[in-house]
């Protein structure tokens, strides 16, 4: 559990460095060089999902609260918004323009529904920390933002891009990806 935690830890505090040290970060971005700056965020996030998973798989399940009846239903009818909204997070499309922070309300519909089928204690750290971080991060851009920058520009393709990239990766998921990435297959 605890290697998990460090990995949810360290996802959510690389991510929430940019929002709450801006100076910091373009001081840190002008020495090392865009490029270094980038590879360095980008090792940061890949230790810190390799943590998620390596934590994830060596937890023991053990049961924190009562599911309800609903939970499947809700998680699976949840879970393609919120990967539509996931690839919706780049490119000119109209979730992006009228949504403001797509990936982020994409990655919390994917905790909620999460939570809502699984009950124990690492499903709480993974998905209640993933979740909070991505509340933390949709609550403080937009105050950072707000009416300060316009509304992407937004077209047709670029949203059926992202309905089609969220679909095929539901179905990947559903029929091989989950199975592959958690051990709990779907189908």
């Amino acid at each position: 559990m605890i290697l998990l935690t460090l990995g949810v830890v360290l996802f959510a505090l690389t991510h929430l460095y940019p929002c709450f040290a801006p100076m910091h970060r373009a001081r840190l971005r002008e020495r090392l060089g865009e490029n270094r700056y980038k590879g360095l965020f980008s090792l940061l996030v890949f230790v810190a999902i390799g943590c998620i998973i390596a934590g994830w798989r060596s937890a023991s399940p053990m049961p924190l609260y009562f599911l309800p009846a609903w939970g499947p239903m809700l998680a699976m009818g949840i879970m393609p918004v919120a990967l539509i909204l996931l690839c919706a997070g780049q490119g000119a499309n109209h979730f992006r323009r009228y949504l403001v922070h797509p990936q982020l309300i994409g990655t919390l519909l994917w905790a909620g529904g999460h939570l809502a089928v699984n009950s124990e204690a690492r499903s709480l750290v993974l998905f209640g920390g993933i979740g909070l971080w991505a509340l933390v991060s949709i609550v403080w851009i937009s105050v950072r933002d707000w009416r300060q920058k316009p509304r992407p520009a937004a077209s047709w393709r670029g949203t059926g891009i992202s309905v089609g990239a969220g679909l095929a990766a539901s179905a990947l998921l559903i029929f091989w990806g989950h199975g592959w990435l958690t051990g709990i297959a779907l189908h």
